[in-house]
């Protein structure tokens, strides 16, 4: 035989037994394989097993405590309802109170977003909201926590609204030589009628003894808003009925209030003029 043939088949013979000898190896490995799986499954099945036994007890745990749930809530209602009757009142009743809250919330809080100067010009709005807090808070529901509550968060909140209010704005105006309130009022810049002299008059107490007795190099404030402490007479307006109003007193008796708080602009309090600027006293 060729030698370089004999050579090859001994090269032959020695991969056909590697092969032979990895392919058992690879069986081998296959098997332990297999029972690592076996023993894997084993333990997946016994952890399936206990995790099931778990939702058992979970289950009867939840179970139990949805009757409590429903006893406790059967309890309550049965409360609510002694509440209710012992106030005179339905669910119904309760709702309809709270939703009216929440109006008026909304109302206070719309307000509160004007511009300062409107705010100024609508101050009355804040005396009618506190006006329907009073009559709210007379409902034997405002009693309640929720409703009790929410009222008196909103009276803080008007009473807060009441303190930002900016000061009413003013002009002033010098006093020159030959000037009288007629003419000052009439004045384009000022108010352009002459009528409304008195404002100037009720706005400068302090400063004018006498009306027809002006001086040149004073000064004068120039109203341009209505404070929330004051009230601009009307024509046909008196005392009584300036207290009686509901932004003001809602209350015609107290009508002294005002007479005393202005004595330096009312001699007789049978007796007030249109354009008067009144103090307004709150306290």
């Amino acid at each position: 035989m060729n030698r370089s043939r004999y050579f090859g088949l001994i090269v032959l013979f020695a991969l056909i037994i590697s092969m032979v000898f990895s392919t058992g190896q690879a069986v081998a490995a296959d098997r332990m394989t297999f029972e690592d799986y076996q023993i894997e499954l084993q333990r997946y099945q016994d952890q399936e097993a206990k995790a099931l036994g778990t939702i058992e007890a979970e289950k009867a745990i939840i179970d139990s405590l949805r009757t409590r749930i429903a006893e406790i809530e059967a309890q309550t209602t049965a409360i609510w309802d002694e509440l209710y009757a012992l106030i005179g009142v339905t669910e119904d009743d309760i709702e309809a109170f709270l939703a009216a809250i929440a109006q008026l919330e909304g109302r206070v809080s719309e307000f509160g977003r004007l511009p300062a100067d409107r705010r100024l010009e609508c101050a009355s709005k804040l005396d009618d909201f506190a006006d329907e807090i009073k009559v709210m808070q007379q409902n034997p529901i405002s009693l309640l926590s929720d409703p009790r509550n929410r009222l008196n968060r909103l009276v803080a909140r008007i009473e807060a609204l009441k303190s930002s209010l900016p000061k009413p704005k003013h002009d002033m105006y010098h006093v020159i030589r030959g000037d009288y309130l007629w003419r000052i009022s009439g004045r384009q810049e000022i108010f352009n009628d002459p009528w409304k002299w008195m404002r100037i008059y009720s706005a400068n107490r302090d400063e004018i003894k006498n009306p027809d007795l002006i001086y040149p190099a004073q000064v004068f404030r120039i109203p341009r808003q209505i404070g929330r402490d004051e009230h601009l007479v009307a024509k046909g307006e008196f005392l009584r009925m300036i207290a009686g109003y509901t932004q003001v007193y809602g209350d015609p008796f107290q009508w002294t209030k005002i007479f005393q708080a202005n004595k330096k602009l009312i001699q007789d309090p049978n007796l007030i003029y249109p354009e008067q600027i009144l103090s307004v006293p709150r306290n």
